[in-house]
């Protein structure tokens, strides 16, 4: 904005790309905003937060990688970053600078499936507790609820028995660094980790299943940093006797999102 001095012609409206108008002390010239400008500007913010959800997915995703369980579908990946897209949205910061703040805003994730085709709770009703982590938060508990197999469990046509899933697997909260000009992990020197366990097989033909109690301890880590979310999940998968041999029966897990911390 700019003052114009000796104005002859008292100038009004717009120029170009100037804008003229008067106000109590005389004429002022503006340049115009300019929409494609704003509009590239939010464009870059929003992709610079998009890069950041993708970039923590790929690191949550070596982390559970590392134990070869196969668990996601072939979209996870995508709908995981979007979820976490959502995590920065919810963040402290002017737009595009936003913190991807899981321990604060991570509750967005609890109830995420694995298997978006198959959500825990068509296979099994009734499991809402979520784990609990000791004050290190490298160690997981969970005890499985008292069930009813002929109202809560869908089995699979064939199956005898099943195993409950408990899984925990670590992801960095990330800001936006200024002297790098990109997002970052707050917690570099942290290797995330993932690690899953499975419950001893249960009968299916009992009138009533008793609780399980279960117990997981992430590898090599005495205790997590602040920076540091844990999300820890459920999952459930079916077996076949067979000849006196339990099978897993193929495309019967289901696994979700119950907790972060």
């Amino acid at each position: 904005m700019a003052r114009i001095k000796n104005d002859l012609f008292k100038l009004s409206g717009s120029l170009g790309g100037l804008t003229f108008y008067q106000d109590e002390k005389g004429p002022i010239v503006k340049t115009k905003p300019d929409g494609h400008y704003e509009l590239s500007l939010r464009t870059i913010k929003g992709n610079a937060e998009m890069g950041c959800a993708s970039t923590a997915t790929r690191a949550f995703r070596r982390a559970l990688d590392s134990k070869n369980r196969g668990v996601e579908d072939q979209y996870f990946s995508g709908r995981l970053s979007g979820q976490f897209r959502r995590v920065i949205g919810l963040g402290e910061g002017a737009e595009g600078e936003r913190k991807l703040d899981f321990r604060k805003n991570g509750g967005l994730l609890e109830k995420f499936e694995f298997i978006e085709s198959r959500p825990l709770v068509y296979r099994v009703g009734g499991i809402k507790e979520k784990p609990t982590l000791n004050a290190g938060r490298n160690e997981v508990y969970w005890t499985s609820p008292t069930l009813d197999p002929k109202k809560q469990i869908t089995a699979p046509e064939k199956a005898t028995h099943f195993k409950f899933i408990l899984g925990a697997g670590t992801v960095s909260n990330y800001g936006n660094s200024a002297a790098k000009d990109k997002y970052v992990p707050l917690e570099r020197k942290f290797r995330n980790v993932g690690d899953f366990m499975e419950s001893e097989p249960i009968a299916l033909k009992q009138k009533t299943i008793k609780p399980v109690e279960m117990y997981l301890k992430l590898t090599k880590v005495d205790v997590v940093p602040e920076e540091v979310a844990v999300l820890t999940f459920v999952g459930v998968s079916f077996l076949q006797n067979v000849n006196g041999e339990l099978l897993e029966i193929e495309d019967s897990l289901a696994m979700r999102v119950l907790g972060v911390e």
